[in-house]
């Protein structure tokens, strides 16, 4: 029953402590807030873009478009040659050859209602030419390496037959957007860790405050034989108590923002990646409720650090009686 009343005691003190200082608390808040919202939203831009380029199912893929003037005999010696790099590097999980007249049926099949212009061009004018489609390891399997995929698309472009202007890929959209997400994540730690520091500043402060207001009151109490845990903790509960309120407020402000900010943002074309992916599909946002229970740990985790740390080192120096 006592530990009970402690616990009470000692919670009530905490709520107290916030409310105390409630200009102080509001600023810690807003920081970690800050802080909060940064870290969700970079990452699930980063994300949903890594996402949407993974799904592409075209972009693993290297085209081959063969001239028209190619003899079958030639067309079957590039068929041969691709069998044997096939065979050498290991990273085409399969290819297909398609006539002219497989090319411009798919493509009349691809463009659906809006299709009917095509009915002009038959195996008489059809103005495709027949192709070779290679399907390397996808981006997304743990088996895929870029200098693998280098070495495939040199190797093609080696064929006698062919030239540079007859092979097209999607690679550079793949570095492109690797390199985005790159800059993001880096920029996004920075700011983290650097809204971090502030916030841990701005709470400490806060808690400072209180303790100067007290000071007096936990000089007696220490010599009134108080132990160091029982002036401790209604801070560290402050702490924490900013830290989960600023935690709360975070995710609701991130579900408006991912809801209506990132999907305008993204699904408008914000940039030439996204410009370049849209290009290729359809860009499609994952829903908040994927992102729900990550967000919910991470921002109680970073204030629950915050409030922690910030209010230890606060109260230190003043229980040394």
């Amino acid at each position: 029953m006592k530990k009970l009343s402690t616990a009470l005691y000692q919670l009530g003190q905490g709520f107290i402590g916030v409310f105390r200082n409630g200009v102080m608390s509001t600023a810690s808040m807003l920081v970690l807030v800050s802080c909060m919202l940064i870290v969700g939203t970079f990452y699930m831009v980063i994300d949903n873009i890594d996402r949407n380029l993974k799904s592409i199912d075209s972009i693993n893929i290297i085209n081959i478009f063969l001239p028209d003037e190619l003899e079958d005999e030639q067309v079957k010696d590039i068929e041969t040659q691709i069998t044997n790099i096939s065979d050498e590097l290991g990273n085409i999980e399969d290819w297909r050859s398609y006539s002219k007249d497989e090319n411009l049926a798919r493509y009349k099949e691809r463009s659906g209602v809006n299709a009917d212009f095509l009915d002009f061009y038959n195996e008489t004018n059809n103005p495709l030419p027949a192709s070779i489609e290679i399907h390397f390891t996808s981006f997304s399997s743990p088996e895929f390496n870029m200098d693998d995929v280098y070495k495939l698309k040199n190797r093609l472009e080696a064929i006698d037959l062919l030239s540079n202007e007859n092979i097209k890929e999607n690679i550079e959209l793949y570095n492109k957007v690797t390199g985005l997400n790159n800059t993001l994540t880096l920029v996004a730690a920075w700011m983290m860790a650097i809204l971090l520091v502030v916030s841990l500043f701005v709470i400490m402060n806060t808690i400072k405050l209180g303790l100067h207001a007290r000071r007096n009151e936990i000089t007696f109490m220490r010599y009134c034989g108080a132990t160091k845990s029982f002036i401790r903790t209604p801070y560290i509960i402050e702490g924490i108590i900013i830290g989960i309120i600023s935690a709360g407020i975070a995710l609701g402000l991130q579900y408006y923002i991912y809801e209506y900010i990132i999907a305008d943002a993204m699904q408008g074309g914000a940039g030439s990646v996204v410009d370049s992916i849209e290009s290729v599909t359809a860009l499609n946002l994952a829903p908040f409720t994927d992102y729900l229970e990550l967000l919910i740990a991470a921002f109680l985790g970073m204030g629950f650090f915050a409030g922690v740390i910030s209010s230890t080192i606060s109260i230190k120096k003043h229980l040394k009686v």
